[in-house]
């Protein structure tokens, strides 16, 4: 991702010293949402996995997943 700011071209990548983490929470259901949430997991497949045995729990079946990472900018040029 590129983006201009003040005349200066900056590139943001991800910080590969940073740690990526995933999480879903449930948010099925018909008047509130079920709620339930994943621990804070260091990978995509350890969050898939909750959510599949989740909705063999429980029938439910949409989920937010959340996705954190940790970016640098940098000035280019």
């Amino acid at each position: 991702m590129r983006a201009v700011l003040r005349f200066v071209t900056y590139k943001i990548t991800r910080d590969p010293d940073g740690e990526v983490t995933f999480q879903a929470r449930c948010v099925c259901g018909d008047d509130k949402e079920c709620g339930a949430e994943s621990n804070v997991l260091g990978g995509e497949e350890a969050v898939s996995d909750w959510m599949a045995e989740h909705t063999v729990a429980t029938g439910h079946r949409r989920f937010e997943r959340i996705f954190k990472d940790y970016a640098l900018v940098q000035a280019e040029g």
